[in-house]
């Protein structure tokens, strides 16, 4: 089946009123420290519309305590420049980005596996 520009247009504007929130799209740099290791910088790439939605958690074991992390599924635009290794912003909360899911054919939005810093 064959979409006209139209219509992609269309239901990619329907989906967007799916996504209530925003988020900042951050891209790291890494700068010499001056000891011979690298100190990462985040800045802001672009802000886009977004919805996170939790998807699992699970427990691990660190220094003799159980901490809990949660995974999310984050929902972007179809044309949000997003790559695992980014980091996301939402309100003041920041989460690696663990992985991007290759988009359909239709380019419809963009989803990313999460994870709370």
């Amino acid at each position: 089946m064959t979409l006209t520009d139209a219509e992609l247009d269309s239901m990619r504007s329907s989906l967007e009123e799916l996504l209530p929130g925003t988020c900042v799209i951050l891209s790291g740099t890494l700068t010499p420290d001056g000891a011979g290791g690298f100190t990462s910088t985040w800045g802001t790439a672009s802000t886009v519309a977004c919805r996170l939605d939790p998807i699992k958690g699970y427990e691990q074991l660190s220094g003799g305590a159980v901490s809990a992390y949660q995974r999310y599924r984050l929902t972007l635009p179809h044309d949000a420049a997003l790559t695992a290794g980014a980091r996301v912003r939402i309100g003041t909360l920041d989460y690696n980005v663990l992985g991007v899911t290759p988009q359909d054919n239709w380019k419809l939005d963009q989803r990313a596996e999460v994870e709370k810093i």
